[in-house]
Formats: structure tokens, sequence, C-alpha cells
């Protein structure tokens, strides 16, 4: 079970199919990791998940032990097959939803932080004449925005259907000269390495299947001394949000993912901070030094 969750957060009834464990039984040997300390519990109900608990320093050596010797334990490669089924289920269903209601989201645009309170100092981050990724960019307004500021902008998304909403806004602007959209995903970008100046992800790890594996892309897609930086969501009970905008995840815990931007290379992780709480912002610089690889 700690095999599988190094790769990320998983629900119980995630791990009972991985695992091909019965749910009774899963719930046995998570409340013992629980009690143990070596896991986390987030959310309520139907929204619970578990991830390590990389925060403790004895837990931490446990999990590199464990780590160093996953593909000695029976069925390993098994495991890690039904796993990668796991991911791409969550991937498909994420993709699904965004083709679906590409038109609709503006109806429950409402449900959602005003990016008006924070999205210009992220973008004071940046200087001008950069090239920018936008993660999941969605519809185009934050491809828009830096495109404004004379920055060049490569915005990538996984549905079909958001790029080209987003391809109307864009020649409807006249910025097609400084903007290119790609169809491709957050965790394998369609990028070559050391090809952008910086990375944004707005609103964005909360709709992936392995919000980890966005780091380490970005990390292999930023020049050295490029600049990540990503707006999410706090951990909530909002189960209307996570029904109408499609996500897979009750927001995230801020220090798990400042541990993940930081296993990636990025350092020096600032955070804004925001009055209304709902929102992180973290922005690190990469530092190929520190990538763990």
């Amino acid at each position: 079970m700690v095999r599988i969750l190094l790769r990320g957060p998983l629900n119980v009834s995630e791990i009972t199919t991985v695992l091909g464990l019965s749910q009774s039984n899963v719930s046995h040997s998570l409340r013992k990791l629980l009690d143990a300390g070596i896991v986390i519990r987030q959310g309520r109900g139907s929204w619970a998940y578990y991830s390590l608990n990389r925060h403790d320093t004895v837990v931490g050596i446990i999990l590199e032990s464990i780590s160093s010797c996953t593909k000695e334990i029976e069925n390993f490669e098994i495991d890690m097959s039904e796993l990668r089924l796991c991911y791409d289920k969550r991937k498909s269903v994420s993709r699904e939803f965004f083709d679906r209601k590409a038109l609709e989201l503006d109806k429950v645009s409402y449900l959602m932080p005003d990016p008006e309170a924070y999205i210009a100092d992220v973008i004071d981050m940046y200087p001008a004449g950069s090239t920018i990724l936008d993660a999941g960019c969605g519809r185009g307004e934050l491809v828009l925005r830096l495109a404004r500021r004379g920055m060049s902008v490569i915005g990538i998304d996984q549905s079909p259907e958001m790029l080209s909403q987003a391809g109307k806004r864009v020649a409807s602007e006249g910025n097609g000269s400084n903007v290119e959209l790609r169809l491709g995903s957050a965790e394998h970008l369609p990028l070559a390495d050391s090809s952008v100046d910086g990375v944004i992800a707005h609103m964005l790890l909360h709709h992936l299947s392995e919000p980890a594996m966005f780091f380490r892309e970005a990390s292999r897609v930023c020049r050295d001394n490029g600049r990540c930086s990503v707006i999410e969501l706090t951990p909530h009970e909002d189960s209307d949000l996570k029904r109408m905008q499609g996500d897979l995840w009750p927001g995230l815990d801020r220090n798990e993912v400042r541990v993940w931007m930081s296993f990636a290379g990025f350092s020096g992780i600032e955070e804004i901070v925001l009055d209304d709480g709902r929102v992180f912002i973290l922005s690190g610089i990469l530092d190929e030094r520190n990538f763990n690889g």
C-alpha cells in the first residue's frame, strides 16, 4: 500500500482496485498506517484520500527505505500496471468532462475565487519578452493576459474543445503572432527540454491525475533559473464545486505542493498570501542542482 502511495494520493476505492483487495481489508490496513503516522487522511466522506506523511523525519527514512527496494516486493509489476490504469482513468474522466462542459463553465464561474484578486501579482513575476507556458490553459484567459504584456505564450490543454475556444478568443484579439496553442497533458508536456522561461499552472493541479508529476515536467521544460508559479485551491468540502467544475481533488495541501516543487528542483519558493483563504500561490526558481531525478 505504501509502495503505490509513493506515486501520489489515492482514495480507498482506488487502492482497493489497484491492489485487488477487499474494501474492509484496505480500510483496516489504512487505519494501522494512520495510527503509525505513516499516512495522512485529507477530505471527508467520499472525498477522502490518503497520502504519505513526508513531513515526519522518521517516516521519511522509512519511506526512503521502502522506495529503494520496491521492485523486490512480490507482484510489483502487476501493482504498477494497475496503478497506471487508475491514473489513466482519472485523466479520461477529467478530459471528457471538459470536452462536454467547455461552453458552460461561465455558468458556474461564480463558484471559483475571482482571479482579479491575484493574477496581476503572478504575471508581474515574469519579465516582458519571456516565453511562458500556461499549463492547462482552458479557454485562454491567462494566455491573453500574458500576450497583452508582451510575452510569447504557449498554451497547453488536454481538451480539444477547450483549445478550440481558446483559439477563437486569441484570434478575436489579434494576438496569434505570439501565442501558440498545443493539445497535450500537463503530466507529459509536449515541449522540448529547457524551452521556456517560465511556467504557470492556474487552477490546474486539482484536475490532474498525478499532480506531483506536473512539477517534474515543469522542471524539464524550464530553462535554468526559470520560474514556476502555481495558483491552487486550498482543501475544501464544497461538493458543488467538485461536481460542477469536474475536480479530481478537493483542493491541495500547500505544504505537500511545496515538497513536490522542491523535489523537482525549484528553490527559493515564496508564497503570496491572499485574504480569503481559498487560494494559495507558490512560486519558485529552477535550480538544476536541486533536482532529485
